[in-house]
């Protein structure tokens, strides 16, 4: 499993870098954290002519609270910073318990935060070798016209694993995106497409600068539960964050979300007002929205559990990240 030959440049600051991933455009592959990148390219998913390593642009690390009372999370911020940072800690504890759940040590200490909310959909019938991927028909995300984990299937079902961004939209994150000659920041959930294929809207001259974090809340509460098969390195089976704002009598819920994971190309919302508006956060309330996620999961059969399993775990761990919330 060799890398192929590429073209290798280190910028030291991020006009540099954006002034490169200009002129190679499509041709070029961003390096942060590189647990997701290196491991493509040896499996010959991916083939890049230029790789731009971003590590020694250290505008783009660390945990910044601004003037403003929000909190910006440099893109090339490692997980562990993200850990043992007692502001996120102690101000944004579902992000903290997310942090910690992402595979083990030794890859969050390499692996990046924005890396981590721009990772790429994944399936069992294509995260494979390429000596694997030859005994099967081309798929849609490989460049072929079928998909190999559903039968009749129209497009990609390659499903979206990431630990990050489920926290991040329910705390209604913001991400800074970078271009030569132009920075934009939008709502985090807009990153994503929801299309297996395709699954980032990032334009291919564009680089994620950070995230920007809404002021932290007294009255807000953040949770994250996670399903897998093994303690650490695994991907969510299923992932489920929940933020919720309280009302003064700390019974009642003002605001909130709950945003899911692995359950389909792309982070999955649910927020109707009727259910986060003064709202009772009684049994009847989990109960309802834990059926909505149930409702709202639509896993295939690529990973390695039954789908249906899968979408029954979303309404458990939704109940249970609701009662969380509504204990903590």
């Amino acid at each position: 499993m060799k890398l192929r030959e590429f073209k290798y440049f280190s910028p030291r600051d991020l006009s540099s870098a954006l002034e490169l991933l200009a002129i190679h455009g499509g041709h070029a592959k961003l390096l942060a954290g590189g647990t997701d990148l290196l491991v493509r390219m040896k499996q010959r998913l991916l083939a890049p002519d230029i790789i731009i390593n971003l590590k020694d642009i250290k505008e783009l690390r660390g945990v910044q609270k601004m003037a403003d009372g929000s909190v910006f999370i440099g893109a090339l911020t490692q997980l562990t910073e993200l850990i043992t940072s007692s502001l996120i800690q102690k101000k944004y504890r579902g992000l903290w318990e997310a942090a910690k759940m992402v595979s083990a040590p030794p890859l969050q200490n390499m692996g990046t935060v924005g890396g981590n909310v721009a990772q790429q959909t994944r399936c069992l019938f294509y995260n494979q070798t390429e000596m694997w991927r030859q005994s099967k028909p081309v798929c849609f995300k490989a460049g072929g016209n079928q998909c190999n984990a559903v039968k009749g299937g129209k497009h990609c079902f390659a499903v979206y694993q990431g630990d990050l961004a489920p926290v991040l939209i329910a705390l209604s994150a913001q991400v800074t995106l970078s271009g030569k000659d132009d920075t934009r920041t939008i709502p985090l959930r807009e990153l994503y497409s929801g299309k297996g294929k395709q699954p980032l809207t990032l334009e291919d001259n564009e680089i994620i600068e950070g995230i920007v974090l809404p002021p932290p809340d007294k009255n807000r509460r953040c949770v994250y539960k996670k399903l897998r098969l093994r303690e650490a390195i695994d991907y969510p089976l299923v992932g489920v964050a929940a933020c919720v704002t309280l009302a003064v009598d700390g019974k009642t819920c003002e605001a909130g979300k709950v945003v899911l994971t692995a359950v389909g190309s792309g982070p999955v919302i649910i927020s109707p007002t009727k259910l986060f508006k003064d709202v009772p956060m009684d049994d009847s309330w989990v109960n309802t929205l834990a059926e909505e996620a149930y409702k709202a999961s639509k896993p295939v059969a690529n990973v390695t559990t039954p789908p249906t399993y899968r979408k029954r775990m979303a309404r458990v761990l939704t109940r249970r990240a609701l009662n969380a919330v509504r204990t903590a």
